[in-house]
């Protein structure tokens, strides 16, 4: 650009400048984005970055720019000057799904017509009929034949009518969808601001500005884990993933991004001790609101990173209270995008595996694993699909993890460790002299069988009702073997122990419960 053209547009109202988004900070529920470009200033100018996003929080908007003077910065409500090629994408699809309608509608005219046209020959026909049969004009064979086509016709157009019907249906969800996801992409893409920015120049050259701004609510970040258990070795694998979503209305391409596990939208500032007291009928009035605080961009390259250790490792930052992840190379995600999976890392835990049993609600046995996080690192409570070697067995997950902590996490149902709850005896009958009442008493065998081919370790939690009411009474009359812990108040039973290929553990457990003749116990079956 020339000399002379840049002073011709300072003299007409500044510069437009052409920004690339240079690299984002993820907060979980906000991101920070940091724009960047290259001028050339002749003089002082107002700078002009156009079609940004309008949630963009105003108050978080920094410039940026080595020699030169930062004047008067000016947010407005912009227009957008290049229309998202997804909005012209959407509005092709309505077109065609409505052209789809249309052509339904035009068919089931035509078989109205058809359908009324074979109506009117059925019911003028047992008359006709009869004439030409007297007249001995026409075979039977052959009017038997012609009601049976009429017959055969009309069943056809009426299940025709009926598939256009069950078509139209679909089609009117999928225009409805396609119509909002086009009101929300509209809502994205031209709900625009500017940034407009006072430069002073002292000396002409090219200059790096850098614009960063908060977009709260339509960005987010979530750890994910993939487990693989592999219990012949005693290990469990662990694949750190982070899932990362953003609707902000423009695309992320080729950009730095860190994640971070700090949450600026709850405030910067803890909160007084203030006067907690009870009244009646009285409403107790709310303490103040915390004001937030802007947060600064941070140059990606001045951050202190430190690698994680494992066969996968992202650069890890420890800013003292939170954790920040930087993505290695450039990501591409652009706006309304399905959730992104970026691996952060991997490595492999040492673990202790037993299965947990609890027939009374469902006779399966639940493998689980509890892992000793050997690293140096923190892993985020998250989502996770839990493997036993390269089987999936279910979805779970993993609680926060410190280092030198341990977790439990649930591998599944394994087949292999047989569980069978069965009511072997019940009976019920009339007890007392004086007072009425009704005992039914139960009897319960549990058997765990072990097909593995090693033993195996089992935690079993037998249970019986606990009664919450005077006129209910539980008692326990046989409980076989002994039990390793009770809890009273739960009314359960619990056993830990270990079986060999092909044994058998059985527990027999017996118990009556006596309440009022005439009365239901709820809860009892």
């Amino acid at each position: 650009m020339t000399t002379l053209l840049l002073v011709l547009l300072s003299a007409l109202g500044g510069l437009t400048v052409e920004s690339k988004i240079d690299s984002v900070i993820i907060y979980p529920n906000q991101a920070l984005v940091v724009r960047k470009a290259t001028v050339n200033l002749t003089g002082s100018t107002q700078l002009n970055f156009k079609d940004l996003p309008g949630m963009l929080d105003d108050n978080t908007v920094r410039i940026k720019a080595e020699g030169l003077k930062i004047g008067e910065v000016q947010i407005k409500r912009g227009y957008i000057e290049k229309p998202s090629p997804r909005v012209k994408e959407l509005e092709e699809k309505i077109k065609d799904v409505e052209s789809d309608i249309r052509d339904l509608d035009n068919e089931k005219e035509v078989l109205k017509s058809k359908e009324t046209f074979l109506s009117s020959v059925k019911l003028g026909a047992p008359e006709l009929i009869a004439k030409e049969l007297q007249a001995g004009k026409v075979a039977p064979e052959s009017w038997r034949s012609g009601l049976k086509f009429m017959a055969e016709e009309l069943a056809k157009t009426k299940e025709r009518t009926t598939e256009i019907e069950d078509d139209k249906k679909e089609l009117n969800d999928t225009l409805q969808a396609l119509k909002k996801e086009l009101n929300d992409v509209k809502a994205l893409t031209e709900n625009r601001k500017e940034v407009l920015v006072d430069i002073g120049v002292t000396e002409s050259g090219t200059y790096m500005i850098e614009l960063s701004y908060i977009i709260p609510g339509s960005v987010r970040w979530n750890p994910y884990y993939e487990l693989r258990a592999n219990p012949s070795e005693g290990k469990v694998g662990i694949g750190y993933f982070a899932k990362i979503m953003q609707r902000t209305g423009e695309d992320w391409e080729n950009v730095k991004v860190l994640l971070s596990t700090a949450q600026p939208a709850k405030g910067g500032v803890a909160p007084e001790p203030y006067l907690w007291s009870l009244t009646l009928e009285e409403v107790v009035p709310k303490p103040a609101a915390v004001e937030k605080r802007a947060i600064m961009a941070e140059d990606f390259s001045r951050l202190p990173v430190t690698a994680l250790k494992g066969e996968l490792g992202v650069p890890r930052v420890e800013t003292g209270i939170s954790l920040q992840y930087v993505i290695p190379g450039r990501v591409i995600l652009k706006s309304g995008e399905a959730e992104k999976k970026i691996a952060l890392y991997s490595a492999s835990f040492p673990a202790e595996f037993e299965y947990y049993i609890y027939p009374r609600t469902q006779k399966i046995a639940y493998l689980k694993g509890k892992m000793l996080n050997m690293t140096e690192n923190i892993f985020l409570a998250g989502e996770a699909n839990a493997y036993v070697g390269s089987e999936f067995t279910g979805k779970t997950r993993l609680s926060n993890i410190a280092p030198e902590e341990s977790t439990e996490a649930s591998f599944g149902v394994d087949e292999r460790v047989k569980v069978k709850h069965d009511l072997v005896k019940t009976f019920t009958s009339k007890v007392g002299t004086f007072t009425k009442r009704q005992r039914t008493e139960f009897l319960f065998k549990t058997i765990i069988e072990n097909y593995h081919a090693k033993p195996v370790k089992f935690t079993l939690v037998e249970q019986v009702p606990v009664s919450q009411q005077k006129d209910i009474t539980v008692k326990v009359t046989k409980i076989e073997p002994k039990f390793d812990e009770e809890n009273k108040d739960m009314g359960t039973f619990t056993y830990t122990r270990e079986i060999q290929p092909k044994e058998k553990f059985v527990v027999n457990l017996g118990y009556f419960v006596e309440y009022p003749i005439g009365r239901r116990v709820m809860g009892l079956y």
